[in-house]
């Protein structure tokens, strides 16, 4: 009456047991991720975070500060779209593992 109940715990408690190899490949998967999660993030460059001014003056034209202003928003998005670029080729090769 017992015999079933010692199989079946017997059982349940084999199938639970790891191999050695299992044991070391989990862990150095651990490891891994535990490294690559600790990697300090690079730099932004330099210019990530500066600001952009239009540099329009009072009493200019209004078509002159259009055009100024018009500018400044152009280098400024140019800027966003590098520095988008540069973060997501970052975060690409952090994920391929280079």
């Amino acid at each position: 009456m017992n015999r079933p109940w010692m199989l079946l715990l017997t059982a349940l408690f084999l199938s639970g047991c790891a191999t050695v190899e299992d044991r070391a490949d989990s862990a150095g998967d651990r490891l891994g991720k535990a490294a690559a999660e600790a990697q300090p993030d690079p730099a932004l460059p330099h210019d990530c975070r500066r600001l952009e001014r239009s540099g329009v003056q009072e009493g200019e034209p209004l078509d002159v500060a259009l055009i100024k202003t018009d500018q400044a928003l152009g280098r400024a998005n140019a800027r966003v779209r590098r520095c988008a670029a540069w973060h997501d080729e970052i975060r690409t090769n952090r994920q391929a593992g280079l």
